[in-house]
């Protein structure tokens, strides 16, 4: 994702153009995704949630649900802004 985002700056910088900078937000918002993701993921590793608080949900996944909430979030918007500027 960073040699994405270094190559589409670069391009940026060049060309100027609106969907080159929806690009370069899409990679950012991916990035973050993955950032998230991974912090998050050693959240859960470091102190799991307590059983009694989610207990259909850590019985069945073992984590808790906002977890993932977040960086699917992140990723739907980069995802949305991908769409909105492919059809632009």
């Amino acid at each position: 994702m960073l040699v994405l985002f270094v190559s589409y700056v670069e391009i940026y910088r060049k060309i100027r153009s609106n969907f080159t900078l929806g690009l370069i937000i899409f990679t950012i918002s991916l990035l973050l995704q993955s950032f998230s993701r991974a912090i998050l993921l050693l959240l859960i590793i470091s102190s799991p949630p307590p059983p009694q608080v989610y207990p259909i949900i850590v019985n069945l996944l073992g984590y808790n649900p906002a977890y993932v909430v977040i960086p699917d979030a992140l990723e739907f918007i980069a995802l949305s802004i991908l769409l909105y500027f492919t059809r632009e």
